[in-house]
């Protein structure tokens, strides 16, 4: 009898083609996750797509060559690295080996891949990269400059006219830094913007190429604001510093940098002394006069006699920043858009309806009225009775703009960014139309192009259009809580959105960054190896317990996702401090966390979950949490993982067994008489009374409960519908997964009559909420930290799991919904291309279609339905699988386009 290997092997046999050809070029190169990327540090990565005509393929060697000219490099001169040919099917975060690089230099690279029979690619086309500038000596001939000011909102013009030699450009490199945020523009036209939150010590500058903008005589121009520490922004102070580097083809360079002769002048139409719009410190309202616009200010054509020479602070580092500034690759993208609807409601009054929320500002051309006449304009997220926006329900935020006319034409267009759906306008002089109102919509990173996903249910069609929308509210100077109200880098709301965009944005640079940073708050304030809850941020020191828990969660997904092994290797340390601090807490007698130190009011020894109405009456008299003792069991059970991946196999083997003995403890003192979880042990060491959804879904999620007990623990999850709120939502579709709940976890998603997404549609909202009642509590509007449903859409409706990193070996199982969802459909997006899913499900047959790039390889797992056959054809060819529970699983399922057929 032939063994199921032999089988499946065989059946293999068949997607073979008769002679294998050789794979085609690589493409779509990428340095750092960018293309063409400038700014790179010392110590770059490289990606690039596989390319393979033939089915059922892989990658199984690479060769990287790097010259210092693109010439050398078309010889096959690799003067800088030739990684030789190294047998990986890793594809990104393929981490540079070769000579020390030079800061500001510009370096070629191209790549070639070899198939599983062997046979090698041609050489892909020629790419570069350019680093930045990788230490303070390398900003020589730039020094930090500023505005002498005593604004505490400060917003400042800078220009410095420069003229270059008759020669040819080769190229042109500016890199800046600004203390918070900048518009850099040559020859008046816009080049880039950017920010630096983080704290001084730690800051960041940008790099763009600009070569094709320069001329012989060049006006260099950038708008600064700085406005004081806030939520998810450190104080610093107001600076700017610029370098450009010109280099020509003779071998010439021209340097020029900012100094105490670049002229300066104050914004004079931004009143600089507006009240705060709330207490979170996310800024000043805007009252903005155009009668005082300086125009033109950026044009080479403006005369700037009259402004004044900048205040030359000195060359980096200069206290406070006094660390080596870090190259931030990640970047805003702005698109403009017309609103839905602009109401007249008469006597100049009228209301602008985007049509969901935006984060961004408006722009709107005004034409009239008096000089001198004020504008007054109110943003918000519901209307009132009469149609005007509602000033009550707004986040605990002024949502105000005031602006003053010139009497003729003007365009009020505010720089800092806030999230709202309608903007009120009353005294317009000019009937406002979709043709004369805009809105700027803005966030870093994301590629909301690639997200995609459909099905047979409208409503579950609708609260993924929901989430996949909410990421872009969040993605902006950090992973933010709210573009509205606190515009904090929490870390638990970063971990629910991060994910979430790198599952369905393919979202990498922003993941990166944010995660190092965190690491940072770990340096500057916790020997200890708790995070910050809020990081970068005015108040300082400041953790939440069970945020610092998420993070080792949100680092395992992160790596998952890419592959990305540099970054486990060199943060290590740090890493396992985490689970250091953690361990710490583990209660003789129990061994179970207790009292985990940290936070302070509501948040103390943990915040379980949040606003506290979304506890469902979690008892927080408990010291020992169940939710605190399932986090730190999945923290050992990752930080062993780490460790056994990065050689430190002691470090492995003691958290395993730390991994062990906790669910063990769990599983002892935590389960009561009727079989299900309890919140925890109260002070005395008895246990709690109360039994909630988050205590029994964790357990579940993480793959602690005993067989004997997963029917009353998932009883006890079931009939509690949606209790539990946005810290830990994330956690319930993976429980009511990994248990083949199907119907229950489509009702999750789509029952409107339950609290959860499907309410939030129905009841209007346009963006994930804070709460699922916040209209009602006032509560943010627009929280995209109920993102993190995106997770279960991908894993259990399209099906999709990884199984190693970077998507080489991924599960495909869609969950039964025994004619529930009758069809699904969507695209993942991952570092080798695009995976795409379809299935669909009839009262007898099922089909499913999977479409992989080259080096994906795939665990297929279809209905078994009520037929005991074990066969289902694949592109018309008969194949034969195996049982797994209430499916059939075929394994080794690789690259190209397969459909799957069974009947029931």
């Amino acid at each position: 009898m032939k063994t199921f290997s032999t089988i499946c092997s065989l059946s293999l046999l068949l997607f073979i083609k008769a002679v294998a050809s050789n794979p085609s070029a690589p493409s779509n190169l990428r340095t750092c996750d960018k293309i063409k990327t400038i700014g790179t540090n010392e110590h770059p990565f490289f990606g690039w797509y596989v390319n393979d005509r033939d089915e059922n393929e892989i990658q199984t060697a690479y060769q990287i060559l790097v010259s210092s000219t693109a010439a050398k490099l078309a010889k096959g001169e690799s003067d800088v690295w030739d990684s030789g040919k190294t047998n990986s099917r890793l594809q990104n975060y393929v981490d540079y080996k070769g000579k020390a690089l030079n800061s500001a230099s510009g370096y070629f690279w191209k790549v070639r891949t070899w198939d599983k029979d062997g046979n090698v690619s041609p050489y892909s086309s020629t790419t570069f990269f350019e680093t930045g500038l990788f230490k303070a000596v390398d900003w020589k001939g730039a020094y930090w400059i500023r505005r002498e000011s005593k604004d505490a909102n400060d917003y400042t013009y800078f220009r410095k006219s420069i003229s270059l030699p008759t020669k040819t450009i080769k190229k042109a490199i500016v890199y800046l830094s600004a203390f918070h945020n900048y518009e850099l523009y040559i020859n008046g036209k816009i080049i880039g913007k950017g920010l630096a939150h983080h704290y001084p010590q730690y800051a960041y500058y940008n790099a763009y190429d600009v070569t094709g903008n320069l001329k012989n005589i060049n006006t260099l121009a950038a708008m600064t604001h700085w406005y004081g520490g806030g939520q998810g922004r450190a104080k610093g102070d107001s600076r700017f510093m610029l370098k450009l580097v010109v280099s020509y083809t003779d071998g010439s360079q021209s340097i020029f940098g900012s100094d105490k002769t670049w002229k300066q002048h104050a914004v004079s139409e931004f009143n600089p002394n507006t009240a705060r719009r709330n207490g979170e410190g996310i800024g000043y309202i805007d009252v903005i006069d155009s009668r005082k616009a300086i125009q033109n200010w950026n044009q080479p054509t403006f005369n700037d006699a009259d402004w004044q020479q900048s205040m030359e602070i000195g060359a980096h580092p200069s206290a406070p920043f006094i660390g080596e500034l870090q190259s931030d690759l990640t970047r805003p993208k702005e698109q403009t858009i017309a609103p839905v609807s602009v109401k007249n409601l008469g006597n100049g009054r009228y209301v602008i309806d985007l049509g969901k929320i935006y984060a961004g500002v408006p722009k709107i051309n005004f034409i009239g009225g008096k000089a001198g006449d004020t504008v007054k304009m109110i943003a918000g997220f519901v209307l009132n009775p009469n149609g005007t926006v509602s000033e009550k329900i707004n986040q605990s935020t002024n949502l105000s703009y005031s602006y003053v006319l010139n009497g003729g034409k003007c365009e009020f267009k505010p720089i800092v960014y806030l999230g709202y759906q309608y903007l009120q306008v009353d005294h317009s002089p000019n009937v406002l139309t979709t043709g004369n109102v805009n809105f700027v919509v803005r966030y870093y990173e994301l590629e909301p192009e690639r997200a995609s996903f459909t099905s047979s249910n409208k409503m579950l069609n609708s609260v993924w259009e929901l989430m996949t929308h909410s990421l872009t509210l969040g993605a902006q100077e950090d992973f933010v809580d709210t573009p509205t109200r606190e515009k904090g880098g929490f870390l638990s709301d970063g971990y629910s959105q991060a994910v979430a965009g790198m599952e369905t944005m393919g979202e990498r640079a922003m993941n990166h960054r944010v995660l190092l940073q965190f690491l940072d708050s770990q340096n500057q304030y916790w020997p200890d190896g708790r995070l910050n809850a809020v990081y970068p941020n005015v108040d300082g020191k400041r953790d939440i317990p069970d945020f610092t828990q998420q993070y080792l969660l949100w680092v395992w997904d992160y790596y998952m996702q890419t592959g990305n092994l540099e970054f486990l290797t060199t943060n290590y340390t740090r890493l396992r401090k985490v689970a250091e601090y953690v361990s710490a807490y583990s209660k003789p007698g129990t061994g179970l966390i207790d009292k985990l130190a940290g936070g302070s009011g509501p948040y103390l020894n943990g915040i379980i979950d949040w606003p506290s109405n979304m506890r469902y009456g979690y008892d927080m008299e408990t010291t020992s949490r169940t939710v605190i003792s399932a986090y730190a069991y999945a923290d050992f059970d990752i930080v062993s993982k780490i460790a056994a991946l990065t050689g430190h196999d002691a470090d492995a083997q003691l958290y395993r067994t730390k991994a062990t003995l906790l669910s063990k403890a769990i599983n002892k003192e935590l389960i009561n008489k009727d079989g299900v979880y309890i919140d925890g042990l109260l002070k005395d060491g008895s246990q709690s009374n109360h039994v909630s959804q988050h205590a029994n879904m964790f357990p579940m999620a993480f793959g602690i409960v005993p067989e004997e007990n997963k029917l009353a623990v998932i009883k006890a999850i079931k009939e509690r519908n949606m209790s539990v709120g946005m810290v830990t939502v994330r956690f319930l579709p993976q429980a009511l997964g990994n248990a083949d709940e199907a119907a229950q976890l489509l009702k999750l998603y789509t029952n409107p009559n339950w609290d959860g997404w499907a309410k939030t549609v129905s009841l209007g909202g346009t963006a994930t909420w804070e709460s699922w009642n916040a209209p009602e509590r006032n509560d943010s509007m627009c929280h995209p930290w109920g993102t993190s449903g995106l997770d279960g859409i991908q894993q259990y409706f399209l099906g999709l799991r990884l199984l190693k990193p970077q998507h080489e070996l991924v599960e495909i199982k869609p969950l039964d919904f025994n004619g529930e969802l009758k069809t699904v459909s969507g695209t993942v997006p991952t570092d080798k291309g695009d995976i795409k899913i379809s299935w669909l499900r009839a009262d007898r047959n099922y089909e499913l279609t999977l479409q992989s790039p080259v080096n994906v390889s795939a665990n297929v797992y279809l209905p078994k339905g009520s037929s005991n056959a074990l066969t289902a054809t694949v592109n018309g060819k008969l194949i034969t699988g195996k049982v797994s529970g209430n499916y059939v699983l075929f394994t080794g399922i690789g690259s190209g386009k397969h459909t799957f057929k069974r009947e029931f």
